[in-house]
């Protein structure tokens, strides 16, 4: 870790340079994908090295999530992986997890984190309702892509298009109108050309935000998965 910790909020990266920290746990636990826990803590790291945002990420993983491996984090990240083994796993207590993000944290889910947090996969199973608005619809296609950013998607990167890489994550669609969007598929790789590439709904005090795509895997986006993080946390 890069600094000296001076107390549970703020963190000294150098003389003059204090910041506020957020504190992010990631599951790495049955059926993660090894690249996309990697690659989060790699952009996490260089977010922190380069003072990208003017925050600080303190992050762990677990293998298990209930209210215990929750208790002292602002956001949950679920990474890429298998999303039915998340939502049938007895590691991941999705109770708790509503209960966490409802009392005010976070939650970002990256492909598979994505379709578990929906409220339902399309023909398939329902997942948690992190996102009750949000439908899931599964997706064949690994590779790279571009993403249209929306106007409100602004508050995530300044550019116009995101080329990032995609591995078979979920083209979105919602059932009501309480949702952020910010970006869409740009073209019909996915066959879901307009569809939602990465949204965000509110649940109680929290946010959670779903991302079909991978910003944490080649070509890395670092400063847009933190900025993801800080949405879900309201700080941007």
């Amino acid at each position: 870790m890069v600094g000296n910790q001076t107390d549970t909020n703020k963190i000294t990266v150098n003389a003059s340079d204090e910041v506020s920290v957020v504190k992010v746990l990631i599951f790495n636990g049955d059926d993660t994908m090894e690249e996309s826990v990697a690659g989060i803590k790699a952009c996490l790291d260089e977010n922190n090295n380069m003072n990208l945002t003017g925050y600080y990420f303190e992050y762990d993983t677990a293998n298990e999530i209930n209210s215990n491996t929750l208790s002292s984090y602002d956001v949950l990240i679920m990474p890429g992986g298998n999303s039915a083994t998340y939502v049938n796993s007895n590691s991941i207590d999705s109770d708790a997890i509503k209960q966490f993000i409802s009392q005010g944290n976070g939650y970002v889910g990256i492909c598979a984190g994505a379709y578990a947090a929906s409220n339902n996969v399309e023909g398939s199973y329902s997942g948690w309702g992190l996102a009750p608005e949000v439908n899931t619809i599964d997706v064949s296609y690994e590779g790279l892509l571009t993403l249209s950013t929306t106007s409100y998607g602004n508050k995530l990167s300044d550019e116009s298009t995101l080329n990032m890489y995609h591995q078979n994550g979920p083209a979105m669609y919602t059932t009501g109108s309480d949702i952020y969007s910010f970006a869409t598929y740009a073209d019909n790789s996915t066959g879901y050309q307009n569809y939602y590439a990465m949204v965000g709904e509110n649940y109680g005090s929290g946010r959670v935000l779903l991302s079909g795509s991978h910003p944490e895997l080649d070509p890395q986006k670092p400063q847009l998965l933190a900025n993801m993080i800080l949405w879900t946390v309201n700080k941007i």
